[in-house]
């Protein structure tokens, strides 16, 4: 600076703090945000609190099932997929509990979801979905459940069918009569992110779900639009699964 206040041409003035764009939204039962500038960005997902429950029409409290336990899965479940194949899953930045929700923090995924893709792209695609699929259904276990000891059933039962305090106490048996292989348990389109030049999977997200289970538990709802459950005209298989269920399960004394 000079003696009148003037800059030199020997100094240069402090850059911008660069700007980051911020998104935020919830559901009945979490919250999300994104994250993003010019070197990337994060997504950031975390339970809700009881403060931030929403009611349905009827002015009836919607309790969401499970939410820390699922989101612990969730991170439990993709480091493990991670680490034991080639499946693509995000990278988690960190997992942590705090003032009683649990996040999950990991890098933004790029390319769009699968139920965005034309017809003829998406026949690509589920070539690719299977090779996985297959994958998962060669990895198994002799323990039923999720990654952590916890029964994270596929979203159709999980959401719709079992009673929240059966659900949340429910344990297996040691033994079972089903074969168990890793299922993801909510594998929708929208679940599943597509390079849209190479129609290459770049991830598959949503892992809350995810763990050893029969491999009826594991639908093949990715192979249309829509949620990870029966549309109408379509085969329901939930007493089927509810059913399976009744003979895994621990009985009151077990």
């Amino acid at each position: 600076m000079s003696d009148r206040g003037e800059s030199t041409a020997t100094e240069t003035e402090a850059a911008p703090p660069e700007q980051e764009e911020r998104h935020e939204w919830q559901t009945h039962e979490k919250k999300y945000m994104d994250i993003q500038n010019s070197e990337g960005g994060v997504f950031i997902k975390r339970s809700v609190t009881r403060d931030e429950w929403w009611n349905n029409i009827y002015g009836t409290l919607i309790v969401p099932p499970m939410p820390l336990e699922r989101i612990k899965n969730e991170a439990a479940a993709i480091e493990y997929i991670r680490t034991h194949t080639n499946i693509p899953v995000p990278i988690v930045r960190c997992s942590f509990e705090d003032r009683g929700c649990h996040y999950i923090v990991t890098d933004i995924v790029p390319g769009v979801q699968m139920a965005k893709l034309t017809e003829s792209q998406k026949i690509v695609v589920l070539k690719e979905v299977e090779e996985h699929l297959a994958t998962m259904r060669s990895i198994k276990s002799t323990t039923m459940g999720g990654f952590l000891g916890k029964a994270c059933l596929p979203y159709r039962l999980a959401a719709m069918r079992i009673p929240l305090d059966e659900l949340q106490t429910m344990r297996f048996k040691e033994s079972v009569p089903y074969e168990l292989v890793l299922c993801h348990n909510d594998l929708s389109q929208h679940n599943i992110m597509v390079d849209e030049s190479t129609l290459k999977i770049t991830a598959i997200l949503d892992w809350e779900y995810a763990g050893f289970y029969p491999k009826e538990f594991e639908g093949t709802f990715y192979k249309r639009p829509g949620p990870s459950g029966a549309l109408e005209g379509e085969v329901n298989d939930e007493e089927l699964l509810l059913a399976m269920l009744e003979e895994c399960k621990r009985k009151p004394g077990e």
